[in-house]
């Protein structure tokens, strides 16, 4: 038998997204290992541990927070991969989440509530790189939309909040109080999406009527303890250590590996927090409500209309001015969301999906996939599983 690998994960494991990693990493060298793998417990920012320096193992995993990080790997001479991207001019290779589609993934959950107000809570201030993309993200597509935008905090902090004050709790308060409602707002993670709930308990303000909240990350320790369930994008964490482990396994072979590797989200795991039809016209109101409970059925958008005893042209135009599309596209933004699901939680044949989903033809539906979500369907199902 050959030598076992040594791999040290300089990952966090007091975060659910870091556990969700090292899942990923544990999933891979099970399967295509043994590999030994060197694991300690560890919080974001902790520095360098001490015995780096002397180890003698064959490679590292490492979320790269700060440039002493980035020093102490380098100095390692060891095949490395960064799962976090904070210090690019190290030149490590990432393999990391896509803030980018993860904040698309979000806003479409939003937008397909009918809000037309938005916000976005940050806890770091611009103190987290991710963070800023994340928040940057997410107001350059609500003002693509044409909808409002505010950002929380309203000024940056002198410093990072590591446990919030009274102070700074009632600020969130007052921000929250001073939003226009109904509002959607996503948190830059699900901790913090755990305090806007607590904090809109204590302000009396309604969720999800009045403000939805969404989170990031699916951490199931704060989405199941907030109140209400927090809705959450899962951004795929098990899947980045994956690849992760994958990429390295590749470079302790001496091969070449991307420089870059972003892993697309498997979606919103939707909970109470963002369960609400969130448009004041009660036509358009009940027409997404009508949508969302049977567009896999095979409904089209003159279903609709004559549920609601109007025209399609009326049901038409009552929901381009409430969200801003067709009856039409809103029954396929449903179909699609529910396609997504199946291909990353199931292994049904595309036949049976499409059967499933409100769709008459596997090529029908595997052309309007690959178009609407720019791969196809068997490589998206290959993206969020392994």
């Amino acid at each position: 038998m050959g030598k076992r690998p040594r791999v040290a994960l300089l990952i966090e494991t007091s975060r659910g997204h870091g556990r969700q990693i090292i899942e990923g990493i544990s999933r891979y060298a099970a399967e295509h290992g043994p590999w030994s793998l060197l694991l300690e417990p560890r919080n974001v920012d902790d520095r360098p541990p001490p015995w780096l320096a002397n180890w003698s193992g064959d490679g590292l995993l490492v979320r790269c927070d700060s440039p002493q990080m980035a020093e102490a790997v380098l100095a390692s001479g060891l095949p490395t991969i960064d799962l976090r991207g904070a210090v690019p001019e190290a030149g490590l290779p990432l393999v990391g989440v896509d803030n980018a589609a993860i904040v698309k993934t979000a806003v479409e959950h939003l937008r397909q509530r009918g809000f037309r107000h938005f916000a976005f809570c940050d806890r770091f201030g611009g103190r987290r790189f991710w963070m800023d993309l994340r928040r940057d993200h997410f107001v350059a597509q609500i003002k693509q939309l044409g909808c409002s935008c505010s950002v929380f905090p309203r000024r940056r902090p002198r410093r990072r909040a590591v446990v919030w004050t009274e102070r700074q709790v009632s600020e969130l308060g007052r921000w929250l109080m001073d939003l226009p409602r109904p509002v959607a707002i996503l948190a830059c993670d699900d901790e913090l999406a755990h305090l806007v709930l607590e904090v809109t308990q204590e302000f009396g303000i309604k969720v999800p009527d009045d403000v939805a909240v969404l989170g990031i990350d699916n951490d199931e320790v704060f989405c199941r303890v907030s109140a209400p369930p927090l809705s959450s994008v899962d951004v795929n964490a098990v899947m980045v250590g994956y690849q992760a482990a994958e990429a390295l396994a590749r470079r302790m072979a001496g091969r070449r590996v991307a420089e870059k590797t972003l892993v697309r989200p498997r979606g919103v795991i939707a909970r109470q927090s963002t369960d609400v039809v969130a448009v004041e016209e009660t036509e358009a109101a009940e027409a997404l409500r009508f949508i969302r409970e049977n567009a896999c059925q095979p409904v089209q958008a003159d279903d609709v209309a004559r549920h609601l005893a109007v025209s399609r042209s009326t049901l038409d135009r009552y929901l381009r001015a409430a969200v801003g599309h067709s009856a039409t596209s809103a029954i396929m933004q449903v179909r699609l969301a529910r396609v997504k699901d199946f291909l990353a939680d199931t292994d049904l044949p595309l036949a049976a999906i499409a059967a499933r989903t409100g769709f008459t033809s596997v090529q029908h539906l595997a052309n309007l996939f690959r178009d609407r979500i720019g791969v196809t369907p068997g490589r998206y199902r290959r993206e969020m599983r392994h």
